[in-house]
């Protein structure tokens, strides 16, 4: 994919420090985008992993804090932005109720209200999350919804009606990404972060796999590089009025399953535990419906779990040094 349409585009990507920032910045570098703003407060991620290019502009920041995104902002004129920047994930939004509300509300609505006025903007892109579908049967774009399992998945919703709410009044592009269980590499285990990262460091260190659940609940576990097609995708398409898209992969893996690749790829002697679900965690399954993605945007999702992980472990293995160093930094 060439996404000539980015090539000296400037763009702004909020959260741009995280796993999935990093994976998004070396690709629209590799592009050829004329410069790329990061704001990232590094609460999640960490600007030592981004790569060193004249093209990158950092600010560590809040993007709750209008005063300051306000001045940022306005110093620019971008054609793209990506919002990533998030206070992630379910466990940690039940903790810290209120700090999610600040970063996936009233963050997100700083943003919009400051960009309704950039006559440049192409695109505003979105980064929902799969948590806004509950306990849905069938996830699609256009399955009624109503999250309210955690404060996480209540905010992500609301944000992206936000979306849509400032597309239709004040004409700001935009599409929202619902994305479903990313991993790869750039991604630091940590008390609120993924299994597979977690699970990755654990069998690492021969320590024990703790699954919440049976494991045979299943996920739509999606490697990176193909989320990043599909924002690229949604970034380039005709499709600007606050419309919705699935990422994933329209599969689904047993978690026990995932774990046992885990443990097969690092070559791990770990011990497997099994712990009750959290009582907030009512999903036995949860896959993705990518079929209107596939049909508007042209998504098609490249990477199986196998591959992916076997990526994943090879980066963690790579910069495992880095990465301990950091560790204590996202307990």
């Amino acid at each position: 994919m060439e996404f000539d349409s980015l090539k000296n585009a400037r763009v702004l990507v909020t959260g741009g420090a995280g796993f999935i920032g990093n994976n998004l910045v070396r690709r629209l570098l590799s592009i050829g985008v004329s410069q790329i703003l990061i704001m990232d407060n590094q609460s999640s991620g960490m600007s030592v992993f981004l790569p060193n290019d004249a093209r990158i502009i950092f600010v560590g920041m809040d993007i709750d804090k209008m005063d300051k995104l306000n001045f940022v902002i306005n110093q620019h004129q971008f054609d793209y932005v990506f919002h990533l920047a998030a206070h992630f994930a379910n466990q940690n939004s039940v903790d810290h109720p209120f700090s999610d509300i600040q970063t996936n509300i009233v963050g997100t609505v700083s943003l919009l209200e400051i960009l309704k006025f950039h006559k440049s903007l192409k695109k505003f892109v979105y980064a929902s999350s799969s948590c806004v579908y509950g306990t849905a049967m069938n996830m699609s774009e256009d399955t009624y919804i109503y999250p309210s399992e955690t404060p996480y998945s209540i905010n992500k919703y609301t944000a992206e009606l936000y979306t849509q709410y400032y597309a239709h009044l004040f004409h700001v592009p935009t599409v929202s990404i619902r994305i479903f269980n990313t991993y790869g590499p750039y991604e630091l285990a940590g008390k609120y972060r993924n299994v597979i990262p977690n699970f990755i460091e654990k069998a690492m260190n021969g320590e024990d796999l703790v699954i919440t659940g049976t494991g045979k609940e299943t996920r739509d576990f999606t490697f990176v590089e193909d989320l990043v097609d599909l924002m690229l995708l949604a970034a380039t398409s005709d499709s600007s009025d606050g419309e919705i898209f699935n990422g994933g992969t329209g599969n689904k893996t047993e978690i026990l399953e995932m774990a046992q690749i885990i443990m097969e790829k690092t070559g791990s002697v770990s011990n497997l535990l099994f712990k009750p679900a959290r009582n907030w965690d009512k999903v036995k399954d949860r896959m993705s419906n990518t079929s209107k993605s596939a049909r508007v945007l042209g998504y098609k999702p490249k990477v199986g779990i196998r591959e992916g992980l076997e990526k994943t472990i090879k980066w963690y293995k790579e910069n495992y040094d880095k990465v301990q160093s950091l560790k204590n930094y996202f307990e």
